[in-house]
């Protein structure tokens, strides 16, 4: 009969790294969360004014006029 061999390892864990890491996936998970929004946004714009109202009103918040 074979038995198993059970071994213990110590694996030095880094918590600044850690926390960096799930700060850095935090981020990206809010920035695609607030790029999806701006694209819905400008979908609905898009349906509602139309293209040549959007356009019109991009060139008058530029130009100021």
């Amino acid at each position: 009969m074979k038995s198993s061999i059970i071994t213990k390892e110590n694996i030095k864990v880094d918590a600044a790294d850690e926390i960096l890491t799930l700060g850095l996936r935090t981020g990206a998970v809010v920035c695609a969360l607030i790029g999806t929004m701006a694209l819905c946004s400008l979908i609905a714009a898009f349906v509602i004014e139309g293209p040549l109202d959007m356009l019109r009103g991009y060139i008058s918040a530029i130009t100021g006029v």
